[in-house]
């Protein structure tokens, strides 16, 4: 360990060996993204579980997702959303106890290398003539005014959008309040 070099040492067995080559060095970014999946999943399973009864007055829920009376979400469901993350996040604890210390981590070799590339580029100047540089001055306004012209057209999109939104509240409480209407009327 004089030199400063460090020793890596290779997985002592075959089940070691088997996650380190194969499933750590190619299904380590899709393991992470079935877990984020996961997650995704039982975010939501939770969230529609807390709107209680209300879950089950909106359409978006899917009707399999409600319990035998049809008003709120299915306490399985739950279940099996939290079973599924944790057996995700077990997966990804072994992949992440069998990555390597070193898997993409930058050497020592490698800093020093990035280092004196990066002082070597602060000593090459580069001269720019006058006229290219008014051109490529008129070139980033013209770039700017494009910018500032999308970012207009899109808060005009967002702002349709949070009026179209209000008016789609206004709807549902309407419908909502027509339909406490009509169950006060039937009973």
């Amino acid at each position: 360990m004089a030199s400063g070099k460090v020793v890596h040492e290779q997985p002592k067995t075959a089940f070691g060996r088997f996650m380190v080559y194969t499933i750590v060095a190619k299904y380590a970014n899709n393991i992470q993204g079935f877990v984020y999946m996961g997650a995704a999943i039982l975010i939501i399973i939770v969230g529609l579980r807390g709107l209680g009864e209300l879950a089950g007055t909106l359409s978006a829920v899917p009707k399999f997702l409600l319990d035998h009376e049809g008003m709120k979400i299915d306490p399985n469901w739950v279940m099996i959303a939290l079973f599924l993350e944790f057996f995700l996040l077990m997966i990804l604890a072994i992949v992440t106890f069998f990555t390597p210390e070193e898997y993409g981590h930058i050497s020592e070799d490698d800093t020093e290398k990035a280092e004196s590339a990066k002082q070597g580029s602060f000593n090459n100047v580069i001269s720019v003539p006058k006229n290219l540089s008014a051109d490529l001055k008129a070139e980033l306004e013209s770039l700017q005014r494009v910018a500032d012209d999308q970012i207009k057209v899109v808060n005009n999109v967002i702002d349709q959008y949070n009026a179209l939104n209000k008016k789609i509240t206004v709807i549902q409480q309407q419908s909502l309040q027509a339909l406490s209407d009509l169950k006060t009327k039937i009973s």
